[in-house]
């Protein structure tokens, strides 16, 4: 069985599939590595961490892995928390959204179809609502 991989390995899934008696071949149509030029990505994080951004759109859990590497410490990280706390966080799908909770991140928004146009459209449909619902609770 040949499994397409998007950005990153699954081994949990290739795992599964293996202990089902499959013989597993994964295909990585791509990989996700970081920049050369780190700067944007840097620039980026510092934006958010000034509040300048008012929505995060996750559309790969690689991204999240990404940011969290040009943080320098943990107080960043907490800091990054708090933030994300008063923005809203919209995510592709089930992959990006665990990777985003693992870091204690929140997740606002996964739209109905993991596609890029879906998310696009459900979040900005969204915005404003769930901006004024987190403004409330704060």
């Amino acid at each position: 069985m040949a499994v397409q991989e998007y950005g990153v390995s699954n081994p949990e899934l290739l795992r599964g599939l293996r202990q089902l008696g499959a013989q597993v071949t994964p295909v990585p149509v791509y990989r996700w590595t970081m920049p050369d030029d780190l700067h944007p990505l840097q620039q980026l994080v510092e934006q958010i961490m000034n509040e300048e951004v008012p929505v995060l759109l996750i559309t790969n859990a690689v991204q999240v892995d990404h940011m969290m590497n040009v943080l320098d410490d943990r107080l960043m990280i907490n800091q990054l928390k708090t933030v994300l706390a008063h923005m809203m966080v919209a995510s592709i799908g089930k992959l990006a959204s665990e990777r985003l909770r693992h870091h204690g991140f929140p997740v606002d928004l996964e739209p109905s179809h993991p596609k890029m146009g879906i998310l696009v459209k459900e979040a900005s449909q969204a915005v404003h609502t769930i901006l004024a619902t987190k403004r409330q609770s704060s």
